[in-house]
C-alpha cells in the first residue's frame, strides 16, 4: 500500500476520534446520536470441490473456536446457537479421545479462563472445566455479543444494549458502562504487550469502530474509525489491535494509548475471522467468498503475503494454540479445519 494512503486513512481516522467520543452515554441502551451503519456481515462462501488444507474433523456448526490455556489445554467450539460446546483434546493428533459435547443455557459469546471456559447468556455467567462440568452465577447481562476475561479474572461482557459489563469473581457486576450502540467484540492486552497489557478495546459493529475503555473509571477514550463494515477484532502478543474490514475487503492494525492506525491493507474477497501465530509471527485472514485462508507478515507495517491456503467453507473463526496449529471452523458445514504448522507453505 502506498505511504501517502495509509497517512490519508490515518488522518481520517484521528479526524473522526474526536466525533466518536464526544456522544453521550445512555443509561437504558444504545446511543442513538452518531452517525452508523449496517454491521457488516460475511459474504456466503460457494460450494467447491477444492480439499481443505490439513485435516478436516466432524464437529457441531459453529460461532466460535478458542484454544484453552494450561497444561493439555482444550480446544472449544460455541455451536451456532449457543447451547453446545464441543472439547477437544489436541485437535488433529493421534490417538486422541472424541470430543466430549457439553449442552449449556443458549450463550451468546465463550472465551477461555484459566484452564477451562467462560460464557454468559441474558441471565448468567456460565463457566465450563476442562472436564464439561457446568456451573452458573445468576447476573443481569442483557443480549450477549461478546466477552473477555482480564488478568486479574474479572469477566466483560458486551451486549445489543451497547454496553460493557464488568463482573467480578462472585458474580456481581461492579460497573455497566455505556457509550456504544452495540458491543461486538473486547480485547485485553496480554502481559506480554508490556505498557499495553490490560488496554481493553471495544469493536462496534455500528459504529465501525474501535473504542477503549477504562474498566475501572468507567471511561471511553479516544476511537477511531475501521473502514466502513468492521467484523471481528483480535489482539496479539505486542497489544495491536487486529480488525477486519469485511464490506470494504481490508484489514487494520491500531497501537498505542492513545490507540493510532498503524495499518491499513487490502485483503480479498470478504475477510472475516481472524488469528494471530505469536511463534511465526503470522496474521490469519479467512476470506468466505474464496474459501481461503491467508498469512500475511505485518512486522513492517505492511501486510506481506506469505502463506494461502483452502479453507472449509464459511469460516466464522480461527485459532493459533502453542504450537502453532491452525484451526479454523465451519459455520455451516459442521467441521472444524486444523493446519499443523508443517502442512503450512
Amino acid at each position: 500500500m502506498r505511504a501517502r494512503t495509509r497517512l490519508t486513512a490515518l488522518l481520517v481516522a484521528v479526524a473522526t476520534a474526536s466525533a466518536l467520543t464526544a456522544c453521550g452515554q445512555s443509561d437504558e441502551g444504545p446511543i442513538d446520536n452518531v452517525p452508523t451503519v449496517t454491521p457488516a456481515t460475511a459474504v456466503e462462501s460457494p460450494n467447491s470441490d477444492a480439499a481443505p488444507a490439513g485435516l478436516v474433523i466432524p464437529s457441531v456448526p459453529a460461532r466460535s473456536v478458542i484454544v484453552g490455556h494450561g497444561t493439555q489445554p482444550r480446544t472449544a467450539l460455541l455451536s451456532n446457537d449457543g447451547t453446545t460446546v464441543q472439547l477437544f483434546v489436541a485437535p488433529g493428533a493421534m490417538d486422541t479421545p472424541p470430543p466430549l459435547t457439553v449442552k449449556v443455557p443458549a450463550l451468546g459469546a465463550l472465551t477461555a479462563s484459566g484452564d477451562g471456559f467462560v460464557g454468559a447468556t441474558d441471565g448468567a455467567i456460565v463457566r465450563i472445566s476442562k472436564d464439561g462440568k457446568v456451573t452458573e452465577q445468576k447476573a443481569d447481562l442483557g443480549g450477549v455479543r461478546a466477552i473477555a476475561v482480564t488478568a486479574d479474572q474479572r469477566v466483560l461482557v458486551g451486549n445489543d444494549r451497547g454496553r460493557v459489563l464488568v463482573v467480578d469473581a462472585n458474580g456481581k457486576v461492579q460497573r455497566n458502562i455505556g457509550g456504544f450502540v452495540r458491543v461486538d467484540d473486547i480485547t485485553v492486552a496480554p502481559a506480554s504487550a508490556g505498557d499495553l497489557a490490560g488496554q481493553v478495546v471495544v469493536l462496534d459493529r455500528a459504529q465501525s469502530a474501535v473504542i477503549p475503555i477504562d474498566i475501572d473509571k468507567g471511561e471511553l477514550k479516544a476511537a477511531l474509525r475501521a473502514g466502513d463494515g468492521a467484523t471481528q477484532s483480535i489482539v496479539d502478543d505486542y497489544g495491536r489491535i487486529l480488525v477486519s474490514g469485511t464490506r470494504t475487503d481490508e484489514v487494520f492494525a491500531f497501537y498505542g494509548q492513545p490507540i493510532m492506525m498503524r495499518l491499513r491493507a487490502p485483503v480479498p474477497a470478504s475477510p472475516y475471522a481472524l488469528a494471530f501465530d505469536e511463534k511465526s509471527k503470522t496474521l490469519w485472514v479467512s476470506s468466505t467468498a474464496s474459501n481461503v485462508i491467508t498469512g500475511y507478515n505485518i512486522s513492517t507495517g505492511e501486510a506481506k503475503e506469505i502463506h494461502r491456503i483452502t479453507s472449509v467453507p464459511q469460516v466464522t473463526s480461527m485459532a493459533v494454540d502453542a504450537n502453532g496449529t491452525l484451526l479454523a471452523v465451519s459455520g455451516r458445514d459442521g467441521a472444524l479445519q486444523v493446519i499443523l504448522p508443517n502442512a503450512v507453505k
